[in-house]
């Protein structure tokens, strides 16, 4: 009988508990939408261009413990540019590590990207020797390659336009640079991190335009935005929706300029940074999605309702360690994140994937790898017979080579 009454007891608490999550005002998160319903499509069979084999199986593994995290590369004058954890952009090749900048905070802690910064983005200027960067959270500057001066574009504190709500960029990801010097843009989301895969999708495409210096949004609501390319006559630019497996086009000339439609979709894979050249575009897949490995976004998807509950959740968490955070600054939600994103990246499916398309968003052929020596790429940079592989967990580059896939 006292059995029953303890349990009937613990039953009414977490019933209460239950109902304060759900229904109490005031607690995290305060997302940009209502919770709804969203679709993800299931992804491609791997047969016909993208059918299995080992291209990128024993790739090589470049400065070694030299470079945390380089999320991003691009090449120039035999150097490759990167970002990497710590806030720093460094210029590589053989013999040499060179710092260029940093427009973070000083830290102790070089995965507290918060406090340090973590510049995700990179592009080379085209109306002057700059350096263009996306950093996660400081957002959008200018960087003389001469003078080292920081310019500041588009800051993080900046409201924003968006299509229906206003609010500032949350996490600032990929650039790319026009012809004519204007900047297109991701922001992956706008309600952090933590939250991304609960709430419903709210990233966006944005263009500053380097001669009136305003922003103005081209896409909203998209899920979690991410690589930017434009084709090579600039007609239109491309963006990868990473939660959804998708790369969406939008028009910026022509009779369908200022609409949208979809580039390619259902990728075997979560779509990251996207390097385009004049036959097409490079898109490495962070993140294997088949039948045996799901989409952890599709999943939650259908459910506002549960996304919400667990949004509430991780809200409620993440309060004791602001909290003291207030009181005594530390990075100890810093490490548990870097823990939890090891975690996952060591547990992420075996299968590397990177998908070769035209311009015209047709599968030419797919590079995939299965030991591990490819694992968690986010970038690829095609230089001198070679691709160059970044990522934001490694602590290398990896180099695959490329004269070995042309029979593809």
């Amino acid at each position: 009988m006292g059995f029953l009454t303890s349990l009937r007891r613990i039953i009414i608490y977490f019933a209460i508990f239950l109902g304060a999550i759900f229904l109490l005002p005031g607690l995290p998160p305060s997302t940009t939408f209502p919770f709804k319903e969203y679709v993800v499509k299931p992804p491609l069979e791997l047969k016909g261009p993208l059918k299995p084999n080992f291209h990128l199986d024993g790739a090589r593994h470049l400065w070694k413990d030299q470079v945390y995290g380089p999320e991003n590369l691009i090449v120039r004058d035999e150097w490759i540019y990167t970002g990497i954890h710590g806030g720093e952009v460094i210029r590589l090749n053989k013999d040499s590590v060179e710092p260029i900048t940093k427009v973070g905070q000083p830290c102790d802690y070089i995965f507290d990207d918060d406090l340090c910064g973590y510049p995700v983005g990179l592009a080379f200027d085209t109306i002057g020797n700059n350096l263009i960067i996306a950093d996660a959270h400081y957002g959008i500057w200018q960087v003389s390659l001469d003078t080292k001066e920081k310019t500041n574009l588009v800051s993080p504190e900046e409201i924003l336009p968006g299509k229906g709500v206003n609010r500032p960029g949350k996490l600032f990801n990929s650039v790319t640079v026009s012809r004519e010097g204007d900047i297109y843009w991701t922001d992956s989301t706008s309600e952090g991190f933590a939250f991304m895969a609960f709430a419903n999708p709210s990233g966006r495409l944005l263009k500053y335009n380097r001669l009136t210096k305003n922003v103005e949004v081209l896409l909203d609501e998209l899920a979690l935005s991410n690589g930017v390319a434009l084709n090579p006559d600039e007609d239109f630019v491309v963006v990868a929706e990473t939660a959804a497996m998708r790369l969406t086009k939008y028009y910026l000339k022509g009779p369908q300029k200022g609409l949208s439609e979809i580039f390619v979709e259902c990728l075997p894979g979560l779509p990251d940074n996207l390097t385009p050249d004049t036959d097409g575009i490079w898109v490495p897949l962070a993140l294997a999605v088949d039948s045996e490995n799901p989409n952890p976004f599709a999943g939650l998807a259908p459910y506002p309702r549960l996304r919400f509950f667990l949004a509430r959740l991780v809200g409620i968490m993440q309060l004791p360690f602001q909290f003291l955070k207030n009181i005594y600054p530390n990075n100890i939600s810093a490490h548990l994140l870097h823990s939890f994103t090891e975690w996952v990246s060591s547990n992420s499916p075996n299968r590397t994937t990177i998908v070769r398309l035209d311009w015209n968003g047709n599968i030419v052929k797919a590079l995939h790898g299965f030991d591990r020596s490819a694992a968690s790429i986010s970038h690829v940079l095609e230089y001198k017979g070679y691709l160059y592989l970044g990522s934001p967990t490694n602590q290398h580059i990896v180099k695959v080579k490329l004269s070995d896939l042309k029979q593809i």
